[in-house]
């Protein structure tokens, strides 16, 4: 049962993120990931408070307390809205092959260099896949840009550079806010309980951008909520994609096992794909495909070897 819940898990955040991206192309992305985490926070608090949970948040030291906090600021307060930019410009099966795979890669690195972990002679061997999938994926034309020569009917041979500069940049960004944040919390310790550490975490991040909505970006938000839908979706991507895909990641890791998780998780690009192409139209290529193929291979064989 846990390799089930294993990729029950992965297909539960790339159902979430088809319909945050099918959102994402036309509202605000900042106040989408607002919406989003508000409606994740919500829960998990419910759910500290059910367990009785919440006085180990105050039990722990402040350098615990601080660790948590600021790695969700960068988890969800700066790296979902980026997140959900990537969505928006570079699409669902862009953004899964790439983010997924660089942030392996990069966090396995960075326990390497920074917390001392063991090497492995896979990390070297994956980490050449993830990056040439990567590249397969990220020099693909992208084909949803609209042509000048056909009046906008059909696709361009190159994108126009501003729009490709922003793709770049919030492909390779949001790894890298992902690897900051999740180097951080696992230097921290274990003084915390999964379940406190989670929602002081998520929290820390809702706060800090509700509030920036709240004072910067209100229009946005009132937007963003205007239509019922809207909203709804929002809602069941959130305790989708977020609540009911962290419960079974920790089922599974109980279950199943740290390698038997990874690896399996790790095959959320997979289902990515199919939901890419019937639920948002989104055009499969062979770059894409292999690219995908590739980085997920590598995943497996960091975590593996």
């Amino acid at each position: 049962m846990g390799e089930a819940a294993a990729l029950g898990m992965a297909a539960s955040a790339a159902g979430a993120g088809t319909a945050m991206t099918s959102l994402a192309a036309r509202l605000p992305t900042t106040a989408l990931a607002g919406l989003e985490i508000f409606f994740a926070t919500v829960a998990i608090l419910a759910a500290l408070v059910v367990s009785g949970q919440a006085a180990d948040v105050a039990g722990a030291g402040a350098v615990t307390v601080l660790a948590v906090a600021g790695s969700g600021v960068i988890d969800f307060a700066i790296a979902q809205p980026v997140y959900t930019r990537a969505l928006c410009v570079a699409g669902l099966q862009r953004t899964y092959g790439v983010t997924i795979g660089l942030f392996i890669l990069l966090t396995t690195v960075g326990g390497v260099v920074l917390l001392g972990e063991r090497f492995t002679p896979g990390l070297p061997i994956g980490g050449a896949l993830i990056l040439g999938g990567t590249y397969l994926i990220i020099v693909t034309r992208w084909r949803s840009d609209p042509s000048p020569d056909e009046g906008g009917a059909g696709p361009t041979a190159v994108a126009a550079p501003p729009r490709t500069l922003e793709r770049y940049a919030v492909l390779t960004v949001t790894p890298v806010l992902w690897t900051v944040a999740t180097l951080w919390l696992a230097g921290a310790g274990g003084e915390m309980g999964v379940l406190p550490a989670a929602a002081l975490r998520m929290a820390a991040g809702t706060v800090l951008l509700v509030t920036f909505l709240l004072t910067m970006r209100r229009g946005d938000l009132r937007f963003s909520v205007s239509r019922r839908r809207d909203v709804v979706t929002v809602c069941l991507a959130s305790l989708g994609g977020i609540c009911l895909g962290n419960v079974l990641y920790v089922y599974a890791l109980i279950e199943a096992g740290a390698a038997r998780t990874a690896i399996l998780t790790a095959t959320a690009p997979l289902f990515a794909i199919p939901f890419a192409i019937v639920f948002l139209r989104e055009p499969l290529t062979r770059r894409v495909v292999l690219g995908t193929t590739l980085s997920v291979t590598g995943i497996i064989v960091v975590v593996s070897f």
